[in-house]
């Protein structure tokens, strides 16, 4: 297994490209173990990629039975715009389509169950006990699906547009980033507005907690508080860190020139990885802001997101010297790795 790094040297790390897909990789999440990268593209397809116990990630298909590390998911007929692990289970996977709600057992690469959905469907997330998904669309509705009654119990129209939401650990608040950049906090799973937080000048696509909660048993001399945290990051090309309990921003990051598409908190919530629409991904300290490190990427970094368990980053666009004339690879998965 990846040896965790308490203060890493993100200059000694490796960029590794992974094939698979053969379209635009739209959407990337590891699953809660760590071990298991899923993808969507528009190909479309849904990839699995098992972490091996070197450090690598292995791509073939386990239609190639030499090497048996990495699986399709069949019966995807339709581009895929997002996809996010169960909570908890290590095998479970909920996947937003052109047609609707899919939810998976990974283990036998089948649909547990298909909910048809008439709207664009734009983000998921899971309750922390794994029992509800919200799902947020492009017609400003959120939808509440029951997991264990398989279908949806509650649809929200909402008056301005919304983006991604997160769900606090205790599962009683839930943040809205919306169109008009402010981010909504509400008591879940009512949605009634607590309070709406004026943090950015044009939309808010991403909003999530930072996964290592609570920072009470903080290491010594680490700048981050006893608070919980969360993220706003917005096409007004900043991300802001907020103190959930004040409901005060921590730090503003300004230092990405364009549209943030995405943020990601690392597993132990010391950085902050940004992407967005430009060819670069930046990771920050999370607190103070600074620049640790900057990939630079072919593509457009479309998704990102950090392993929770180890300093390991999966990101979508193909990575490569800044001189490299082909920069061609939009279809590539790619994992940020220390050096073995």
């Amino acid at each position: 297994m990846v040896a965790d790094i308490s203060q890493p040297n993100f200059s000694d790390f490796r960029e590794d490209q992974h094939g698979g897909h053969v379209a635009q990789v739209n959407t990337l999440d590891w699953n809660c173990t760590g071990d298991c990268l899923g993808t969507g593209s528009a190909d479309p397809s849904l990839l699995l990629y098992k972490l091996h116990p070197n450090g690598l990630i292995q791509t073939s298909s386990l239609a190639n039975d030499k090497v048996p590390y990495s699986k399709k998911l069949p019966g995807v007929a339709h581009s895929n715009f997002f996809l996010i692990w169960h909570p908890s289970d290590p095998d479970r996977l909920v996947s937003l389509d052109e047609e609707g709600i899919r939810f998976w057992d990974t283990r036998s690469a089948k649909i547990t169950t298909s909910l048809p959905v008439a709207k664009k469907l734009l983000y998921a997330v899971w309750t922390p006990n794994g029992n509800e998904v919200v799902v947020t669309t492009s017609s400003n509705v959120n939808m509440i699906v029951d997991v264990r009654k398989e279908a949806i119990a509650k649809i929200l129209s909402n008056s301005v547009e919304v983006n991604q939401a997160a769900i606090s650990p205790d599962g009683r608040s839930v943040l809205q980033g919306l169109g008009n950049g402010h981010i909504a906090v509400c008591d879940y799973p009512s949605f009634q507005n607590r309070i709406s937080l004026a943090g950015h000048m044009e939309r808010v696509l991403s909003c999530k907690f930072d996964p290592s909660g609570r920072h009470d048993q903080a290491p010594p001399h680490s700048p981050l508080v006893s608070s919980m945290y969360f993220l706003s990051g917005s096409h007004d090309s900043t991300v802001t860190v907020w103190d959930f309990d004040t409901l005060m921003p921590v730090k503003n990051h300004y230092n990405y020139d364009s549209a943030i598409n995405d943020a990601s908190f690392s597993h132990d919530s010391q950085y902050l990885a940004l992407g967005g629409d430009e060819y670069t991904i930046k990771i920050n300290h999370t607190v103070t802001g600074e620049l640790a490190h900057k990939i630079t990427c072919s593509g457009l970094p479309l998704a990102l997101s950090w392993n929770p368990k180890h300093m390991l980053l999966g990101f979508s666009g193909e990575s490569f010297p800044p001189d490299r004339e082909n920069k061609s690879g939009m279809a590539n998965v790619n994992v940020f790795a220390p050096k073995l």
